[in-house]
């Protein structure tokens, strides 16, 4: 009897220190899988004919804000993490949230559940290129990874 209370104890103690250990490197390098996107074949990009990661520039603008304000909550390329849901199945073509409602969570914050208002902090400008950032993901049309300007998009600054 007093052994496998021991094993069982051993066992608990085990699995709450990987689960502290998984949660400390999640926490202490957000930006890690980042890091290595795109520099090893098949990590961090899917491999497709065509430019999978080419977007125009309210797409580009909007993963920049986005990876700036939302993705320390909602994860890498809008996955979604364990405080924030995955925004690519919240908006895309099965979720339930419209762009008006985007707009409106992302402006009002959602108390409830820890998210903040963002009016003020980002203009209505940058809350529509998340959407678009966002869309661009849901749909399947854009990989994981860091995107850039497909041929033909220019910047404001026309480079």
């Amino acid at each position: 009897m007093g052994r496998p209370r021991i094993e069982r104890r051993h066992g608990a103690h085990r699995r709450a220190f990987w689960g502290a250990a998984c949660a400390a490197a999640i926490f202490a390098a957000p930006g890690l899988h980042r890091a290595t996107a795109g520099t090893l074949p098949g990590i961090g990009r899917r491999e497709t004919a065509g430019d999978s990661l080419g977007v125009n520039k309210a797409e580009y603008q909007g993963w920049k804000t986005y990876h700036t304000y939302c993705d320390r909550c909602h994860g890498g390329d809008a996955m979604g993490s364990t405080m924030a849901p995955n925004l690519r199945r919240s908006v895309g073509p099965e979720g339930s949230i419209t762009h008006d409602v985007f707009l409106q969570r992302v402006t009002d914050g959602v108390a409830d559940k820890g998210m903040p208002a963002w009016k003020g902090v980002l203009s209505p400008e940058q809350m529509e290129a998340i959407w678009a950032y966002v869309r661009a993901r849901s749909g399947g049309r854009l990989a994981p990874g860091r995107p850039h300007l497909a041929s033909g998009a220019k910047t404001d600054s026309g480079s």
